[in-house]
């Protein structure tokens, strides 16, 4: 995780690193705004789909 609740961030600012069979892909944010919400922890898996940040 990059970002914490809070945080201001820019369309494109780098919020949270994924890694899938050892390959790290870096997670922008599609819109600016302030994180509402974090909803994954390192180390969690999570799936196609899933709402993992919240930006208002």
């Amino acid at each position: 995780m990059l970002v914490t609740e809070g945080d201001q961030v820019s369309a494109g600012d780098a919020i949270l690193v994924t890694e899938a069979m050892k390959m790290e892909t870096e997670v922008q944010a599609p819109v600016a705004g302030t994180i509402k919400a974090v909803h994954v922890q390192k180390g969690d898996s999570v799936n196609p789909d899933e709402a993992l940040v919240e930006i208002e």
